[in-house]
C-alpha cells in the first residue's frame, strides 16, 4: 500500500510539473538569442557565454584533423534536415528570416499543426525592410516579400494565440539592402504538448493499421471475382448444349 503512494505521488508530482509555463524568447538583431525560462531557472542558450566562447579554441587546438569524408556520407549529411532553429542559426540574415517563416508555415500545415495550437505568444513582432537599389525592382521586390509574410504571420495568429502583434515591412529606394528583425516571447505547458505527441502518434498508428487491414481484405475479393468470372463462360456452355440437345429430340 506504501509503494501505491509513492508511486501516485511520483504521478501527481510529475503532472503538476509539466503543468508549469515554459517560456522562449527569440531575439534577432543581426545576433540571435534565445532565452528559456521555467519556474525559477532562466538561462540564455544563445549566444553562449564569455568562458563557453574562450574554451572552444583550446579544444580546437587539441582535436586531431579529420579524414575527409566521401561523397556519398557529405550528401547523406546534406539531405538529414535541421531543426527549425538550428538552420536559422546557420544562415541567419533576411533570407534566413524568411527560410524561418517558410518552415514555421510548412509545419503548422503539416502533422504538427495540433502542437502549434498549445503556444500563446505573448510577443510576436517582425520588422523587414527590402531595397534593390533601383525603384521598379524594390517595388516587385516590396510586392512579392507583402504577398508571403502577411499571410504567413495570418496564418500563425490564426492558429496560435497571439496577444501582442506586430508585421511591419517597409520599401528601401535609396540602398540596395535587406534586413530583417523579429522579437517573440512564446509559452506552452509541456503536458499539453506530451498530450498531442500521443494523440498524434496514435493517429498514425491506427492509419498504419488500418492501411494494412485494407490490403488483406482487397486479396479474397479479388479471388472470388476471378472465380465468378472463370463459372460464367462454362454456364453460358451448358446451356448451349441443353438447347441443341432439345432441338435434336424435337
Amino acid at each position: 500500500m506504501i509503494a501505491l503512494w509513492i508511486i501516485l505521488a511520483i504521478i501527481a508530482l510529475i503532472v503538476i510539473l509539466f503543468s508549469i509555463k515554459f517560456t522562449v524568447s527569440l531575439t534577432y538583431n543581426e545576433q540571435f538569442n534565445v532565452d528559456v525560462k521555467w519556474l525559477f531557472i532562466k538561462k540564455q542558450i544563445l549566444p553562449g557565454s564569455d568562458e563557453e566562447k574562450e574554451e572552444k579554441p583550446k579544444k580546437e587546438k587539441k582535436e586531431k584533423p579529420k579524414k575527409e569524408k566521401p561523397e556519398e556520407d557529405n550528401k547523406q549529411e546534406k539531405q538529414k534536415k535541421d531543426n527549425i532553429l538550428v538552420s536559422f542559426y546557420k544562415n541567419q540574415g533576411f533570407s534566413g528570416v524568411m527560410q524561418l517563416l517558410r518552415d514555421t508555415v510548412s509545419a503548422i500545415n503539416g502533422m504538427f499543426g495540433s502542437i502549434f495550437r498549445h503556444f500563446v505568444f505573448h510577443e510576436l513582432k517582425l520588422y523587414l525592410t527590402v531595397g534593390a537599389g533601383d525603384s521598379a525592382e524594390t517595388a516587385i521586390l516590396y510586392g512579392k516579400t507583402c504577398s508571403y509574410v502577411f499571410p504567413a504571420m495570418g496564418l500563425i495568429t490564426s492558429t496560435c494565440k497571439v496577444k501582442d502583434y506586430c508585421c511591419d515591412i517597409q520599401p528601401n529606394f535609396m540602398q540596395a539592402d535587406k534586413t530583417a528583425v523579429f522579437r517573440v516571447v512564446m509559452s506552452f505547458r509541456p503536458i499539453f504538448i506530451t498530450n498531442a505527441v500521443i494523440v498524434l502518434a496514435f493517429k498514425l498508428l491506427f492509419k498504419v493499421v488500418f492501411k494494412l487491414l485494407k490490403n488483406k481484405n482487397s486479396v479474397p475479393v479479388q479471388n472470388k471475382t476471378s472465380v465468378k468470372t472463370t463459372k460464367n463462360p462454362n454456364s453460358i456452355e451448358k446451356n448451349e448444349e441443353n438447347n441443341l440437345k432439345e432441338e435434336n429430340k424435337s
